[in-house]
């Protein structure tokens, strides 16, 4: 059975596109990881309002809506923990140093802290972008 589309395709299409051009720029994280991990949670809060305009009697599709909306909400409290990681990143970055050893230790936490930030990252893009050609491929399916 196919599913009905919703009154208004050109939301649907506005979001595909949309969300093609914001996910590049979470992926190469253009305006820093707190900026990315904000427009990611803004994106899948999109994904799924989307998700709820979708309408089918058939059980297969709105499992698949239902699998699609419960991981965007774990990709959503994944980079709600990356961006409070963030601001305590930025919080520490700020902190002032008193001596030399404070410095090397600070300079230290960073390094490590940075490395961190990249791995979680790009881990977390390569998620949402699993995702959206997932979403992509439900909502073009005829």
């Amino acid at each position: 059975m196919q599913a009905q589309w919703p009154e208004n395709s050109d939301e649907i299409n506005v979001f595909i596109v949309e969300g093609t051009h914001r996910l590049a720029t979470i992926s190469i994280n253009d305006y820093g990881f707190l900026q990315s991990a904000k427009m990611a949670q803004t994106y899948l809060d999109r994904a799924i309002q989307i998700l709820d305009l979708k309408r089918s009697r058939d059980r297969a599709f709105l499992s698949e809506i239902g699998a699609l909306k419960s991981t965007a909400k774990e990709i959503l409290q994944e980079y709600a923990q990356f961006e409070t990681f963030c601001g305590e990143c930025e919080r520490f970055d700020h902190l002032v140093t008193h001596s030399w050893i404070e410095w090397l230790s600070k300079w230290l936490v960073r390094a490590k802290s940075r490395g961190y930030l990249e791995t979680v990252g790009h881990l977390l893009a390569y998620k949402i972008r699993a995702f959206h050609s997932r979403v992509c491929s439900l909502l073009t399916d005829k």
